[in-house]
């Protein structure tokens, strides 16, 4: 007769120790990731057609905006074009490289575990939020809107540009402001 033989987890390869205990929640696992697959699935369809959707309204408010449409295919060079639709070219290009800076400088906090630098990074942020609506507030008022239209550009940003572009908004920016006009003058009495 053979002896009786009882295994322990230490007493085992690792490999038939591991395969033994992933059996158990194999069931659970695949569930779970089963779900976030289709999760992730889902965000990615959803982000892919908010670019398409914010492409296709850059390419009509350029297109009121007398700017050549085909920049909003452009990477950065779009955003540079935005904030120019709202700013003079100083501004836009702070716009656009200021982000830029900031992440690169989180960057920098995480690998030199600097403190000094994340506080810095997280002023810049605060910083750019506050430009951001500053930004919708200028775009809202180029395109003839008022404040409230800036809160939807500054919460439904890609919706909102659809209804500009789309819409019946004419873009103001550049429109010469009339001159008051001047009181005839009279001419001399003759004498």
């Amino acid at each position: 007769m053979e002896p009786y033989v009882t295994y322990h987890f230490n007493t085992m390869a690792p490999a038939q120790a591991f395969e033994m205990q992933s059996t158990a929640a194999a069931p659970a696992f695949g569930g779970i990731m089963f779900l976030a697959n289709i999760a992730i699935t889902v965000a990615l369809i959803l982000g892919f057609g908010e670019i398409i959707l914010r492409t296709l309204a850059r390419w009509f408010i350029y297109k009121k905006a007398k700017i050549k449409s085909y920049k909003a295919l452009i990477p950065l060079y779009n955003t540079y074009n935005d904030v120019k639709l709202a700013w003079d070219g100083t501004w836009a290009l702070i716009y656009v490289l200021a982000p830029l800076f900031i992440g690169l400088l989180g960057l920098c906090a995480n690998a030199w575990q600097s403190t000094a630098v994340s506080l810095f990074t997280l002023i810049g942020s605060m910083f750019m939020c506050v430009v951001y609506v500053i930004y919708c507030i200028k775009l809202s008022k180029a395109f003839g809107h008022k404040e409230g239209w800036a809160v939807g550009l500054i919460f439904l940003n890609t919706i909102f540009m659809l209804m500009i572009g789309l819409g019946a908004s004419k873009y103001r920016r550049n429109e010469k402001k009339a001159l008051p006009a001047e009181a005839p003058t009279e001419a001399p009495a003759a004498q």
